[in-house]
């Protein structure tokens, strides 16, 4: 009974710290600190450099979601996230909240590319024009 009991002691021992050892869930990731008072998303984007090393080819999207919250706030999201009843996604920004864009590229698509524009000076409703008509076909 002893060697039973010592048996399974070691055993949850040996698990435990295997736990502990592994890196931390991709669910870990933070929320970046600044907030989009204005925005349907009340949400903050994911600090990208929160982001694990496999979803590292999300990151300039995140990016383009942290620095610009208002922009990509006003954009529809075309992969279908805004429309599933499941998701209840407010627009493309809700896509960065949590680790729903590090697996799609029609979400890190339409922020890469709304970042871009805002940041060589395009104005929000020129980028929202430009990006929906994009990507309004290749969605869903």
């Amino acid at each position: 009974m002893k060697s039973a009991f010592a048996i399974a002691t070691l055993t949850f021992a040996a698990a435990a710290a295997l736990a502990a050892s592994k890196p931390a869930a991709k669910d870990s990731a933070k929320p970046a600190a600044s907030a989009c008072s204005g925005c349907r998303e009340k949400g903050t984007p994911i600090d990208p450099s929160a982001l694990s090393a496999a979803d590292a080819e999300a990151r300039p999207a995140y990016a383009a979601a942290s620095k610009y919250p208002e922009t990509i706030d006003k954009i529809h999201c075309y992969c279908g996230c805004e429309d599933s009843p499941n998701l209840h996604h407010a627009s493309l920004l809700t896509c960065f909240t949590t680790l729903h864009a590090t697996g799609c590229e029609i979400c890190r698509g339409e922020a890469e590319m709304a970042g871009k524009m805002k940041g060589e000076g395009s104005a929000d409703d020129e980028i929202k024009k430009v990006v929906e008509a994009f990507y309004s076909d290749r969605g869903r």
